[in-house]
């Protein structure tokens, strides 16, 4: 496997989670809840104290983490997605993004909470948002979600271009209709030049058009010179499309080797 550094993917791992949550859910203790005292969780969640909201939080953390059920919590959970504190809302949103699918129509009641944080100033947070959004599996909102993934394919920040493109298959695999939109969108990301999005481009490409192989003449290039830098999960992706790739645009260099009535190659 090739090595080399993650060019600009300090803070965020190979499949686009943030190490920042995780070491935050360490030092907080989220994994060394007392679990066994879940009653008030509820009550925690509907007071006025962010202290109070932000301890319950870590301990349903720590459930979902535990592989515990905590869905009945969600209606509890989601009403403090308008939550200011910036740590109350990013265990707000890991904990939608595990229960948006299960808990639909509730989710939605909660949509334009999520477009707002898509304009939000901290990139966790849009993320995340968009992650949400991409999550639940409701038709209606669609075109929603189709604008979410356009704005963050341009976004500033890698981490958030990054997340657009994990979301892209997931709103191709609910709504095939998109995919004119969304192979748009894919040839914007393979032209990133950030080590941090080319993988997940590429993951975005291979799912849904993998066939529009013009996408990939121009970045043909590029793809083997940053190669080295991309990240272990990356490296694979690139590697098969680029294999597939040679084997179908290239010409059989042996196709010009002609044997003579003696046996040699000329």
């Amino acid at each position: 496997m090739l090595s080399g550094s993650a060019g600009v993917s300090s803070g965020v791992n190979s499949y686009g989670n943030d190490r920042n949550d995780i070491e935050y859910a360490n030092e907080s203790g989220i994994f060394h809840a007392d679990y066994k005292k879940n009653d008030d969780l509820i009550q925690m969640l509907d007071s006025n104290k962010d202290n109070l909201k932000l301890e319950a939080m870590k301990r349903i953390i720590g459930m979902v983490a535990k592989g515990r059920d905590a869905s009945n919590l969600f209606p509890a959970v989601v009403k403090n997605v308008v939550s200011k504190n910036i740590e109350i809302k990013k265990l707000v949103y890991v904990y939608l993004v595990r229960y948006a699918e299960e808990q639909q129509d509730l989710a939605l009641l909660s949509i334009s909470t999520f477009q707002r944080a898509l304009k939000d100033p901290n990139q966790l947070i849009r993320a995340s948002a968009l992650r949400v959004l991409s999550s639940i599996r409701v038709t209606m909102i669609v075109p929603i979600v189709m604008l979410a993934i356009r704005d963050s394919a341009s976004d500033m920040s890698p981490y958030v271009r990054k997340t657009a493109a994990h979301a892209i298959p997931k709103l191709y695999s609910l709504d095939p209709d998109q995919k004119n939109e969304l192979t748009t969108v894919i040839e914007k990301l393979l032209s990133d030049r950030t080590t941090l999005v080319v993988g997940s481009a590429v993951m975005a490409f291979e799912e849904v058009c993998p066939e529009r192989t013009d996408l990939i003449h121009k970045n043909y290039r590029k793809f083997c010179n940053l190669l080295v830098d991309v990240d272990e999960w990356g490296q694979v992706l690139i590697i098969n499309m680029l294999t597939r790739y040679a084997r179908t645009q290239f010409v059989d260099p042996n196709n010009d080797i002609h044997p003579t009535s003696d046996g040699t190659i000329i």
